[in-house]
């Protein structure tokens, strides 16, 4: 089993592009400390997202998302464990976006660089979990293809596999190692 220990990543660290619409305005959060600020045992989900804002208009949803290198797009919101819910304030029901703290990317999931170049495809996956009686947060893993994009072809460049956590590295930052 892969699970997160400090030492393990304490490179991961990436910070959240600050907007006018963005709450997270002035505040230096960075997805990998929101997530694992989420990592016990019961947890309540955030109203903080580790994407800067969401916006719906028409029939298209945006995650706003534009500082990362891979084109993550709406319909990835169960993947990142983002959901609308209804909150309740002063007994008045609203709805609010809210982060849950485990990743879970799919098999068949096709995600392309934004500048088209590049394309991973998951072709296995198992998703990140709470372990109960080692009181830690299990990674999972994402096993995937990645393709160079010529001419609107794609060619094979290699197999990898990494943790859930890693993989949503690579799709902010563009960094494969």
């Amino acid at each position: 089993m892969d699970y997160l220990t400090d030492s393990k990543m304490e490179n991961v660290k990436f910070l959240v592009k600050d907007s006018p619409e963005n709450k997270h305005e002035n505040k230096d959060i960075s997805e990998y400390h929101l997530l694992k600020s989420m990592w016990k045992e019961k947890v309540r989900r955030s109203t903080d997202l580790i994407v800067p804002f969401i916006t719906y208009e028409g029939m298209k949803g945006s995650l706003n998302n534009l500082h990362w290198f891979f084109d993550v797009g709406y319909h990835f919101r169960d993947a990142l464990n983002i959901k609308y819910e209804e909150r309740k304030k002063n007994k008045k029901p609203y709805m609010v976006w809210t982060q849950g703290p485990v990743i879970s990317f799919k098999d068949g999931d096709l995600i392309n660089s934004k500048d088209n170049t590049i394309a991973l495809q998951v072709t296995y996956a198992s998703p990140m979990g709470w372990d109960e009686s080692a009181g830690v947060m299990y990674q999972g893993n994402v096993t995937y293809k990645e393709y160079a994009i010529k001419d609107k072809a794609y060619e094979l460049i290699r197999n990898k596999t990494c943790n859930q956590m890693e993989f949503l590295k690579i799709l902010i930052t563009g960094k494969m190692e």
